[in-house]
């Protein structure tokens, strides 16, 4: 499905976010040899690291979230100018506790629908105003494995069902829109869960996180273990996207050429909602102005997780506010509009795909079909 040029170029540039284990850098660290310290005093060194360094929740070692802060860690850190202490989190709902609760947390990766899920809950009145969005990130997809004897999620209606992290909201969310009661909903790390699932103990483990899953594939066996497809239904429009895992991001539990359906949920990189003018706004608005900045950077990583491939820094989220320095950045650096000149070689574009133009499919889609067609000039040496 083909997106039209003025939707594909307002999503003119990728965005996301995630984290790693926070180690101590020795005094022969080559950052640190590098770092231009002359003429500091310790008192001031101190000073400044204590004033330029921000905070950003992740989650489990084993998941995306932590993966995605130390990437963004590793495109900005700076010495003593600025420096991202990946912090490892439970995701899901306690992530938002942390970051309008818990002292010294500057930001944190949480789900989309995190406002409607829990803006009516006593601690967190006025979440729509306190909670503000730096990036939409990207989609990660409901994982589901459960017996062997479970075939489809109508099968899990008064079973044992186990979540992992903040899967007990979202996969639970996901249930009960499908409508699919159970008998018991249990909290669970995923790789015990897939343990319990060969004793019988559970008849599923759900896990929300970007694909491919760190060693899900490896712990997979098919004599235990059978994936479990969720067909995308209406009921579930409003807060999920259709998805698929592929047999190339986990051979041993897919079979060679095939895929499971699935669907997905937003990440989001949020803040809280400092006042202009505070330190912690300032904070936050030095990391923002260096994170965009850098953003390209982050691309070139050969190590940074896949998922940075689906992310646009522009892209909006509906019913959230964006944190004030991230818009005014976008606003500043937000590219020109597209010429005559460009319309022509999109259509040419166009062409060249064999397709024909129709409604816009996605966020996802728009992001896609543009990168291609930026490719596609690079190919035909188009400046």
């Amino acid at each position: 499905m083909i997106v039209r040029l003025n939707r594909v170029l307002k999503s003119w540039l990728p965005a996301a976010i995630a984290t790693a284990v926070l180690v101590a850098a020795p005094h022969t660290d080559p950052a640190l040899a590098q770092e231009d310290t002359e003429g500091l005093t310790a008192a001031k060194y101190r000073e400044l690291i204590n004033a330029n360094t921000i905070t950003i929740l992740g989650a489990s070692l084993t998941g995306s979230y932590i993966k995605i802060v130390d990437d963004i860690a590793k495109a900005v850190n700076d010495g003593h100018r600025l420096r991202v202490l990946p912090i490892i989190g439970e995701g899901g709902s306690q992530n938002i506790r942390d970051i309008m609760y818990l002292r010294n947390v500057d930001a944190g990766i949480v789900m989309s629908t995190s406002l409607d899920l829990y803006e009516k809950e006593p601690l967190f009145q006025n979440l729509r105003k306190k909670l503000q969005y730096i990036a939409k990130l990207y989609q990660e997809e409901i994982h589901i494995v459960g017996r062997t004897d479970i075939g489809s999620v109508n099968d899990l209606a008064n079973q044992r069902v186990a979540f992992h992290g903040g899967a007990y909201v979202s996969g639970q969310l996901l249930l009960d829109k499908l409508g699919i009661r159970r008998a018991e909903s249990v909290k669970m790390n995923f790789f015990d869960g897939l343990e319990k699932l060969k004793t019988g103990e559970i008849a599923a483990i759900v896990r929300a996180t970007a694909s491919p899953m760190k060693d899900f594939d490896s712990a997979f066996d098919p004599r235990y273990h059978r994936m479990v497809p969720v067909a995308f239904d209406a009921s579930i429009v409003e807060s999920f996207a259709p998805a698929r895992l592929r047999s190339d991001q986990y051979p041993r539990a897919i079979p060679t050429g095939q895929t499971v359906q699935t669907v997905a949920i937003g990440v989001v990189l949020a803040a809280y909602a400092w006042r202009p003018g505070t330190d912690r706004y300032r904070r936050v608005e030095q990391f923002v102005d260096t994170f965009f900045s850098n953003y390209d950077k982050l691309l070139q990583n050969p190590k940074r997780h896949p998922k940075w491939d689906d992310v646009n820094l522009a892209a909006e989220m509906p019913g959230w506010t964006r944190f004030s320095a991230a818009q005014e950045w976008l606003d500043k650096n937000r590219p020109a509009a597209p010429s005559a000149d460009l319309r022509k070689e999109f259509d040419a574009f166009l062409a060249a795909q064999g397709a024909v133009a129709s409604t816009p499919a996605g966020q996802a889609e728009q992001d896609r079909l543009f990168k291609e067609f930026m490719e596609w000039r690079r190919n035909n040496n188009v400046n």
